[in-house]
């Protein structure tokens, strides 16, 4: 898991301040970080999936057309449904006449036909289908449109704030735009959820029948799945306006890296964009954990509260990103010793420090595991005279 989205944002806003003032912007770690690699595509993002440290940024804020990287928010938001049980992989998805003359990279749906939603998943993250998204999302959503509603939704939810779709499939049209950096905050979502990774790992699928007795070969446009190791999602895309697009994954050790490209001039510039950037990340940054969630950091006394004292906790998994060449990194915890009742759940008691001999490199709140209420004068009285009697 990573942080909450409000968190990452702030997280990503302080990030910001060390990042060059050009165009292609490198973060400005120390003189001991190699030079970054240089990058062809119009636009790219490289992201510490754990600790959502921005590593790397060329024009990542720029809005850009993204082609059929479209269909990773398709995805997300079909398995998070499933991961709901909202749907079950074995529900039967129709298409309609719509679906069928989409074009584009498709599956062949006829009119009235019925796959299953694991059936479909597969054709939009292995095959690209773009009838097979429009299918998903239509079924999901209740028609297209609901759906696309949907997709912004979410976005917003995400603070992806230079996003916005037209459709679930990618084709070019009026208003269907992102950014890097958006594709990126996308890309941290969507790697916390195995089976959506279990979908974009998959390099072929034979499983889909191609209306002539036999079944479809499906093969993953993304080619770093068979040649950079440890990858295993997450989407390409490509049309004439949007150039070659993709958002990328791997993971070594405990750590994984995402890159999200916009704008590549081939396929292959794509590529080799993507693991460039990913290769430089895994050799000059190390990700370390420091604390999982809901660690309990302490306990604070509460003066005339129901409950003597309070558990203090750090609500989500805390990790930094660090140059490889940084010393061993250290924690202190800041609690107060005693607070006036009533405490909300939640509330901030004290603070988590992390840090490097050179610097503190993170700060997170410590909060109050539950609310305490705060006593009344009959249960102090109670209280008094239990004391005294008992």
């Amino acid at each position: 898991m990573g942080l909450p989205n409000g968190l990452k944002r702030v997280f990503r806003a302080v990030s910001a301040v060390f990042l060059f003032a050009a165009s292609c912007s490198p973060m400005a770690w120390a003189q001991s970080v190699a030079a970054p690699p240089p990058v062809n595509s119009r636009a790219a993002e490289l992201v510490d999936a754990n600790s959502g440290q921005v590593l790397y940024q060329k024009n990542a804020q720029e809005e850009l057309p993204m082609a059929s990287v479209t269909k990773l928010m398709t995805l997300y938001m079909a398995v998070k449904a499933v991961d709901r049980h909202q749907v079950s992989l074995h529900d039967m998805v129709p298409a309609d006449v719509a679906a069928y003359r989409i074009g584009g990279s498709q599956i062949w749906l006829e009119p009235g036909e019925r796959l299953s939603v694991d059936q479909m998943l597969k054709a939009v993250a292995v095959g690209s289908a773009n009838d097979a998204a429009y299918a998903l999302g239509a079924y999901l959503g209740g028609s297209e449109a609901a759906f696309v509603q949907q997709m912004n939704e979410t976005a917003k939810a995400l603070g992806m704030t230079h996003t916005h779709f037209a459709n679930p499939h990618g084709l070019p049209q009026a208003n269907h735009y992102t950014s890097a950096h958006d594709l990126a905050l996308l890309g941290e979502q969507a790697v916390a959820m195995p089976l959506l990774l279990h979908y974009t790992s998959m390099w072929e699928d034979r499983s889909i029948r191609n209306g002539k007795g036999g079944t479809l070969w499906l093969v993953n446009h993304n080619r770093l799945i068979r040649s950079y190791p440890g990858a295993d999602g997450l989407k390409t895309g490509f049309t004439r306006e949007a150039g070659y697009c993709m958002v990328a994954t791997a993971k070594k050790g405990t750590t994984r890296m995402i890159v999200a490209i916009l704008g590549a001039p081939s396929g292959k510039s794509r590529a080799q964009d993507a693991a460039s950037l990913m290769s430089w990340g895994f050799q000059n940054f190390r990700t370390v954990s420091v604390a999982p969630a809901h660690k309990i950091m302490g306990y604070v006394e509460v003066r005339r509260g129901v409950r003597p004292r309070v558990p203090a906790e750090v609500v989500n998994p805390v990790a930094v990103t660090l140059p490889v060449a940084d010393g061993p990194v250290t924690s202190a915890v800041t609690i107060q010793r005693e607070v006036q009742a009533p405490v909300q759940k939640g509330q901030v008691l004290g603070r988590l420090e992390v840090k490097t001999s050179q610097r503190i490199v993170r700060k997170v709140s410590v909060v109050a595991v539950r609310s305490v209420r705060k006593t009344t004068v009959a249960e102090l009285t109670w209280q008094y005279l239990w004391k005294i009697f008992a």
